[in-house]
């Protein structure tokens, strides 16, 4: 068992921390996770609202450049806090209920974050939120 598992099977000993430069790692885990949002309904709309007129690696050096940015482990998993809001939050998916999104959550409640966002039929994420008390408020409609 490796120190990064360890960890996994003891979530209180993971640290969050605020990234300060783009690594290889983040960089995979970024790309996984986008490619994973844009298959989902809504995503690519998301995506598009989140990052702006930036590519997706311009954002993410953004995200990193402004602080608001934080991973866990090896860049196991990562959340983005904009505006007192969780936009991103991902999980590698191997390391996935072992406590690593909610370390994230905690990390971002101490930020000021009171609100996420979730897109339409990510169940699992939805519960992860209502799991530390928090409500579904809001639904957006729109063009697809």
């Amino acid at each position: 068992m490796t120190a990064s598992d360890n960890r996994a099977t003891n979530p209180a000993r993971w640290t969050p921390q605020r990234l300060s430069h783009v690594t290889e790692a983040l960089e995979d885990l970024w790309g996984v996770a986008t490619g994973t949002v844009r298959q989902r309904r809504g995503g690519t709309r998301y995506l598009d609202d989140l990052f702006g007129t930036d590519l997706p690696d311009a954002a993410l050096a953004k995200f990193v450049t402004n602080g608001a940015l934080w991973a866990l482990g090896d860049v196991d998993a990562f959340t983005v806090i904009r505006d007192h809001v969780i936009v991103a939050l991902y999980v590698r998916v191997e390391r996935r209920r072992l406590g690593l999104g909610r370390a994230l959550v905690h990390v971002a409640r101490a930020e000021a974050a009171h609100d996420a966002l979730v897109l339409p039929g990510d169940r699992a994420m939805k519960s992860l939120f209502e799991s530390i008390g928090w409500k579904a408020r809001l639904l957006t409609l729109g063009d697809a």
